[in-house]
């Protein structure tokens, strides 16, 4: 028999990503604030999204069901951005011990490994697809909160014009940017920043085919786009120079023919699937 999930999340952010869609892919119930008793009965397995499990500790400590938990984004932000790991896996382990979850689904290679999960990359956005990139370099775009950019997004402008570039924050059409970049600063930096967070700007940045220009983290590492690291931003001309040239814009475009397909949602969820069926294969003592 198909066993039933119910998703439990947030309202924005990457909910709209890991719980609501990953949820409709897998056929499954998703929900946030308004939750019934019956939702979490009618449940063979509940997925935590975020902090669904502090937001819903009492009902997931009465659940009797398998219970997943998918930590990324869980710390308060931008709060709790500068914890340190032992302080961030010690809330993660304690938690989970105390709500008997089954699976730990990590946002990075480097947050599985850290809190004892499995790893699952973010899916891109839906509908994006790699395309050719334009003879030269016209548009630099950053997608994503601008809260986030800090004084950053001051020195990205001001780089583009000096290059005659235009600097675009949410473009709508990412197939009309030659270059992309993704950025944090002060509060929104941080240990738990660089090395638990999913990395989504990066495969966005591979389905489109397009170069991408950031900090250092463990999912750059990890997912390894054509791009490049920069700190400082009086690198940044510099920088965009190097990544307008023709042969890596084309290598992202032939990259993201190769690697888009790993992060579809189709590919993704089917992970999910997987995932949850072992485990729930061990809890029946089939494995």
């Amino acid at each position: 028999m198909t066993p039933r999930i119910l998703f439990v999340g947030g309202d924005k952010g990457s909910w709209e990503m890991r719980g609501k869609q990953i949820g409709a892919q897998l056929g499954a119930r998703y929900g946030s604030k308004h939750l019934q008793p019956d939702d979490w009965a009618l449940a063979d397995v509940v997925v935590l999204v975020k902090r669904a499990a502090e937001e819903h500790f009492q009902a997931a400590q009465a659940y009797r069901g398998l219970l997943v938990w998918d930590v990324l984004d869980f710390w308060r932000q931008p709060a709790a951005n500068d914890r340190t790991d032992d302080d961030l896996v010690r809330e993660v382990t304690q938690t989970a011990r105390a709500l008997r979850v089954q699976l730990l689904i990590g946002a990075t290679r480097a947050m599985a490994q850290a809190i004892g999960g499995v790893y699952v990359p973010h899916h891109h956005r839906l509908g994006l697809v790699p395309t050719p990139p334009r003879p030269t370099v016209q548009v630099v775009g950053y997608d994503g909160s601008p809260r986030y950019l800090g004084a950053w997004r001051t020195h990205l402008e001001r780089a583009c014009a000096a290059r005659g570039l235009t600097f675009i924050v949410n473009p709508p059409d990412l197939s009309q940017v030659d270059l992309l970049v993704a950025f944090r600063d002060t509060d929104w930096d941080g240990w738990a920043c660089r090395h638990w967070k999913s990395g989504i700007k990066y495969v966005n940045a591979i389905a489109a085919g397009r170069p991408i220009l950031t900090q250092a983290s463990a999912a750059f590492e990890e997912l390894r786009p054509v791009g490049a690291v920069v700190e400082d931003p009086v690198g940044l001309e510099a920088v965009l120079e190097h990544l307008s040239a023709p042969h890596l814009r084309q290598a992202a475009y032939e990259d993201g023919l190769k690697r888009a397909r790993t992060f579809s949602i189709e590919t993704i969820a089917g992970q999910y699937w997987e995932l949850i069926l072992e485990a729930l294969q061990r809890a029946s003592g089939h494995l």
